[in-house]
């Protein structure tokens, strides 16, 4: 038995009654709990009757265009321009349909219909956290350290870090890597429990990004950024993999306004089915280049 992207029905179902809440919870609990990357960046909702959304990103002021004062004179005005990012949001749909003798036969307790909330659910938060990775890509931001085929290194976190900071990108700063990034050979985790001294049996960066990794499964805080893990950051051809280190105004998300996500369900009685739809609508666009830094590593 399995579920359908809408072309296909499921095979094997009674009119789900009262369902309807329970898939809609199931559904937003799966997308809070599976998305990583959209609670990072800058949220924007549209109004209605508009397509669009558009951030602004502004010129930087710095020390330099602080001057000394001469007393009852003027002094020179600084131009503080403003470019608009646009977002153009779009519908991203997922559609499974569940037949009554699919229903009605489903033995593994509980309701078909109430599983499918989390499944798509789980569906429409990876396509946000994909579309917004996809932003990540070498050349798409004007820096990049590590790069195709070269393995990561404390350096290239440590030079994200200096790069973030010399343009002035606010607190806090994210870490956001592919899974092998993480957890493969030439991944964080190496860099954490490569094992050079006998004293520190967890790590020779420091015993407690060490002893977090050993006991949690993953390391939370590491050289000055929030560390998260994303599946969708995926492998690009040359063994390689896109991940990010930016603060939350480099990329923004525009959603619709009623919201992110909708569940919406129909009854459909010549086909004996009812079918189950989730809409995520949303646009995303970078917004400021120099408040981002790609990490392209490989991960062979």
């Amino acid at each position: 038995m399995a579920l359908s992207d809408g072309g296909t029905n499921i095979t094997a179902s009674a009119t789900i009654a009262g369902g309807v809440g329970k898939v809609l919870g199931d559904a937003v609990i799966a997308f809070n709990k599976v998305n990583v990357i959209a609670p990072l960046v800058t949220v924007k909702s549209g109004v209605a009757g508009a397509k669009t959304v558009e951030f602004a990103d502004w010129t930087m002021a710095s020390s330099a265009d602080v001057t000394a004062a001469t007393e009852a004179s003027d002094t020179t005005a600084q131009a503080l321009a403003t470019t608009a990012r646009t977002a153009t949001l779009s519908e991203h749909v997922i559609q499974v349909n569940i037949s009554d003798l699919a229903e009605q036969g489903y033995g593994a307790g509980g309701s078909l219909g109430g599983q499918a909330g989390p499944i798509i659910g789980n569906a429409v938060a990876a396509k946000l956290d994909n579309d917004l990775a996809n932003l990540f890509a070498a050349g798409s931001l004007t820096n990049d350290v590590c790069g195709a085929g070269t393995s990561l290194a404390l350096s290239h976190i440590f030079d994200a870090l200096r790069l973030l900071y010399a343009n002035q990108a606010p607190a806090p700063l994210n870490l956001v890597l592919g899974v092998k990034q993480t957890y493969g050979a030439k991944g964080l985790r190496a860099l954490v429990t490569d094992v050079q001294d006998a004293d520190k049996p967890y790590s020779s960066f420091g015993d407690m990004q060490g002893q977090e990794l050993a006991n949690n499964g993953f390391v939370t805080r590491f050289a000055g950024f929030d560390v998260y893990t994303s599946p969708e950051v995926t492998e690009i051809s040359g063994d390689d993999e896109e991940g990010c280190a930016f603060s939350r105004g480099a990329f923004g998300l525009a959603t619709g306004s009623g919201g992110l996500m909708n569940i919406e369900t129909q009854r459909d009685a010549s086909k004996r089915l009812t079918e189950y739809v989730a809409t995520g609508m949303w646009g995303e666009t970078m917004i400021k280049d120099l408040f981002a830094v790609s990490m392209t590593s490989d991960v062979s």
